[in-house]
């Protein structure tokens, strides 16, 4: 069951990324925006396509005091595999047993083959300013809204 984001504040968790490091939701506290992003897995061609397109305009999204942080239900392996081959400059974080997707209520949908996309975007103070639950594998939100929302909260 998914947690409930009281005064949309986002939950915070620690988790180890690709490269073995621990990461905080909290540690970009005060300091960057949060695209925090929810796929299916590197076996997904829509999620893999995904990745693409951020680290494409991740310098976009830097340049916008936002860090991406992944979180896919891979093994840590699988997970440092593909970061490694396809040198992706972001946060990666394997969840192979959902807690943290489960926490924040990313769906699984059986019959459209397993959990649906979602993602969010938190501020530098840790709330949660966006969040899109997706319908289906390819219901993924497109770089330019989530750029244009993260420029709306520059102007604040």
């Amino acid at each position: 069951m998914a947690e409930t984001f009281d005064d949309a504040w986002a939950p915070d968790f620690a988790m180890q990324d690709v490269r073995g490091q621990t990461v905080r939701l909290s540690d970009y506290r005060g300091i960057k925006h949060v695209v925090l992003v929810f796929n299916r897995g590197m076996t997904c061609p829509f999620c893999r396509r995904h990745m693409v397109q951020l680290h494409r305009e991740y310098p976009k999204f830097i340049q916008r005091d936002a860090e991406i942080v992944v979180v896919a239900p891979d093994s840590r392996a699988a997970l440092e595999s593909y970061w490694e081959r396809e040198q992706i400059p972001f946060v990666g974080l394997p969840d192979p047993d959902h807690i943290v997707a489960d926490r924040y209520g990313q769906e699984v949908n059986l019959l459209k083959l397993g959990r649906m996309p979602a993602l969010f975007v938190l501020d530098k103070k840790g709330r949660l300013r966006y969040q899109h639950y997706g319908n289906s594998m390819t219901d993924i939100p497109r770089n330019s809204e989530i750029l244009g929302l993260l420029d709306e909260l520059q102007r604040e």
